[in-house]
């Protein structure tokens, strides 16, 4: 009798080892599933966000705003938000931690877009930028030939006049502000569709009519809600500011920041502050030691422009061998390549200047883009000339380190390769943009320039208080505490903005930033969050301290907010 006791107590001990792995897993397993399932939705209801993703499964559809689908898309999100609440307290490891954190992110960010901010009910360029999207990223992936994806890009211009129907009905008193935007992008807008119907027509004739007819509807109905944007009557009073409410959701759940929109202005005036002195005072130094005038510089007579296409490829290849000759940080094989190509026509009524195209995280077929201004084929001597000086003095090597290595493409490339889905779905602009803003300052004392190099550090020094100053416009423009026009004007007096360009400039980057809370804030948040990282890793590993071994650890956990790089990788948050 007492055997059979002890032998039914160690069969039931045995039960409750074996089987507990296998709830854990089966837990895994389930919180798998649903993540899957909440990306899978929100890629449905974004699917010009999915193709830039590199998911393929909506390339043919836009998104939906009309009030019947943002209802039901509100109510998924908040079942959503219910179930994932049931894995608040679950025994998860420290990586899924991250991935709850973030999916919870993704939900949260979501419904708050959909339900209180409401972007869909005031914002035209919302739906101006769906119509732009949805062409511009099917036509710069590679997942498939221009053949196989003629269906889906015709299919979006279909689309587009259902697209901008929605818009009419839904935006009733938008700010002034944004209608003036809405109307110049509009005019990009129907320039790309021009663009890109004449090179579809150009590559498959046989179907010329089709793609005529098609592009034509679509163009008609941009130029219809031009023209019902210009008759709009405008509220006075119709701000564009969320709140400070609002801005404090967004700072808690897409950056997780301790910080209130009251505390992070006070450090970011801080930050301003610091950067005006730094910036200052070298400029002084300057203007004092280095005003020696251009040094004048033999230019052949064969030099072309085919010779600056070049430059800009070998300068990335030699920024590249400088990190590793240098042994700052590793750079992965599977990094993809990436190509520096001239402004396609068709995308230059939207890209106006050098931009950085990331390939999409789930594309099979990884290429990322580098689009420099156009270089003209009958280059009179002046500009060949002017155009030597800039590669003679490596003009282009700020934008690699900022765009390419050890910047943009090669962050976004490592976290494009990160094991889960979650994480790969991710494009927080603090860690993008914070890592790109470090990277200037970085490579400098890593020696990229040289022992010194006083205009490119000016030029760093002054990018640094460029984003101090866009930080503080930020929160103030967002809770309400500047208009428009006070935010241009102050800009204008902090940075020392004398021509009527330089105030232009500023003018149209705020304008941008009243449709992208938060957007600004990134940047120097990010770089300045790195380095308190950095310093914890350093005080914490003392002598055993590796420079390399913590920019990889950083990189490796993809495209998230900094502010969880703490707990990932053991640190104690330092208090400023």
């Amino acid at each position: 009798m007492h055997r059979r006791i002890v032998t039914s107590l160690a069969l039931a001990v045995l039960l409750l080892i074996f089987t507990q792995p296998c709830q854990a897993a089966k837990k895994k397993q389930t919180f798998e599933q649903l993540s899957h399932e909440i990306l899978e939705t929100l890629q449905s209801f974004y699917p010009v966000k999915a193709t830039e993703m590199g998911i393929h499964s909506y390339d043919h559809r836009l998104a939906d705003y009309s009030p019947r689908s943002v209802k039901s898309m509100v109510r998924k999100l908040n079942d959503y938000r219910k179930r994932l609440n049931k894995y608040r307290n679950a025994d998860f490891s420290p990586s899924q931690q991250v991935d709850y954190r973030l999916i919870t992110s993704n939900v949260e960010t979501a419904l708050q877009d959909l339900n209180e901010i409401a972007w869909h009910r005031k914002s035209p360029q919302l739906y101006i930028d769906e119509a732009t999207n949805g062409i511009y990223f099917l036509m710069v992936s590679r997942h498939a030939p221009l053949s196989e994806k003629l269906y889906s890009l015709l299919a979006r211009m279909r689309a587009v006049p259902s697209l901008l129907t929605t818009a009419t009905r839904n935006i009733k008193s938008p700010p002034k502000l944004w209608i003036d935007q809405s109307l110049e992008s509009l005019e990009s807008a129907m320039q790309l569709y021009r663009e890109v119907a004449s090179e579809l027509m150009n590559e498959f004739p046989e179907r010329a009519d089709e793609i005529l007819k098609v592009s034509t509807q679509a163009r008609e109905a941009m130029n219809d809600f031009l023209h019902h944007l210009e008759e709009m009557p405008v509220e006075p009073d119709a701000g564009f500011a969320i709140g400070s409410e609002n801005y404090n959701a967004k700072l808690r759940y897409e950056y997780f920041l301790p910080y209130d929109s009251d505390s992070l202005l006070k450090i970011g005036e801080a930050l301003l502050e610091k950067a005006q002195a730094a910036y200052m005072e070298y400029e002084g130094y300057v203007e004092t030691y280095h005003q020696n005038g251009q040094d004048s510089v033999f230019v052949p007579a064969n030099f072309t422009r085919q010779d600056i296409l070049d430059y800009y490829t070998w300068e990335v290849n030699q920024v590249s061998l400088f990190l590793k000759a240098h042994n700052i940080l590793s750079i992965p094989d599977t990094i993809a390549p990436l190509s520096i190509v001239q402004t396609p026509p068709f995308l230059r009524s939207v890209i106006p200047g050098l931009a950085y195209q990331p390939a999409g995280p789930f594309d099979s077929n990884q290429q990322g883009y580098l689009y420099v201004r156009p270089i003209p084929d009958d280059l009179d001597r002046g500009q060949l000339e002017a155009l030597y000086h800039y590669v003679h003095r490596r003009g282009f090597r700020a934008l690699v380190v900022q765009k390419a290595f050890p910047g943009n493409h090669l962050q976004m490339q490592i976290a494009a390769h990160h094991p889960s889905e979650v994480r790969r779905w991710q494009r927080n602009g603090m860690m993008i943009e914070g890592w790109s803003l470090f990277c200037d300052e970085m490579m400098y004392r890593a020696g990229l320039y040289g022992e010194e190099n006083p205009a490119m550090w000016l030029t760093i020094l002054g990018e640094i208080r460029l984003q101090a100053a866009r930080m503080v416009a930020d929160v103030k423009l967002h809770t309400g505490q500047f208009t428009y026009e006070e935010c241009v004007d102050w800009m204008g007096d902090v940075l020392g903005a004398a021509t009527k360009a330089e105030r232009q400039y500023i003018g149209k980057s705020v304008h941008r930033c009243t449709l992208a809370p938060t957007t600004w804030i990134s940047p120097l948040m990010g770089k300045h969050e790195i380095e308190r990282l950095r310093a914890a890793t350093k005080t914490r590993d003392d002598v055993d301290f590796n420079e390399a071994r913590f920019y990889d650890a950083l990189l490796a956990e993809g495209s998230i907010p900094l502010t969880l790089m703490w707990e990932i990788l053991g640190l104690q948050p330092l208090v400023d």
